[in-house]
């Protein structure tokens, strides 16, 4: 009997101390999931402020547009549909030549692609309170994102990233690899690989 009332107040404080872990999970799981909550909620209206916030012009599918060929600058700068207003040469993020050329004198509101050996970087920049210039540069992206990869896929990486989506890594029907896609509040971007 002297061996069971010690065996027995055991259990009890075993028992006790269960219930005080169970109850510690229980709060810490709250809170946690709480955080998490409110973590996710954050993130999404991050996202929404980091999307345009103008009405961006959709795909037009009626108009055909032709796909160019990767390694051809000639075709690629072609493809925008409007004259180069200025170029300027670099280097890219590994070091090797790149020239970029700009198709508008405004620092707000213009297309760029910057053409290196490993890259074509297409960005354009716009304004969004000047919603007709905004189009308009929404527009030389669309259609050299879909000179670039195809009427479907660029239509797709197109629509995706100005709805505020974000690609980390796309492979295209024509076997282009597109990098890091996004659009921000004040200019979308993406690099192909040549």
């Amino acid at each position: 009997m002297n061996q069971i009332y010690p065996l027995f107040l055991t259990i009890i404080a075993l028992g006790a101390c269960s219930a005080d872990t169970q109850q510690a999970t229980d709060t810490t799981k709250a809170k946690f999931n709480q955080k998490q909550a409110e973590i996710e909620k954050s993130i999404a209206e991050q996202a929404e402020q980091d999307r345009p916030q103008f009405d961006v012009p959709a795909v037009d599918y009626t108009t055909p547009i032709a796909m160019v060929n990767l390694h051809n600058d000639d075709e690629i700068i072609a493809a925008v549909g409007s004259p180069v207003v200025d170029q300027e040469s670099g280097a890219n993020q590994n070091g090797e030549p790149m020239t970029t050329y700009y198709f508008s004198d405004e620092l707000r509101n213009g297309l760029e692609i910057s053409l290196s050996r490993e890259f074509v970087d297409v960005a354009w920049k716009y304004d969004q309170d000047q919603p007709e210039k905004a189009t308009a540069v929404f527009e030389d992206g669309q259609r050299i994102s879909r000179a670039l990869l195809g009427g479907q896929d660029g239509a797709a990486l197109y629509e995706n990233i100005s709805k505020g989506g974000e690609i980390e890594m796309l492979s295209a029907a024509n076997g282009a690899l597109v990098k890091n896609a996004r659009c921000g509040s004040s200019m979308c971007r993406y690099a192909v690989e040549r």
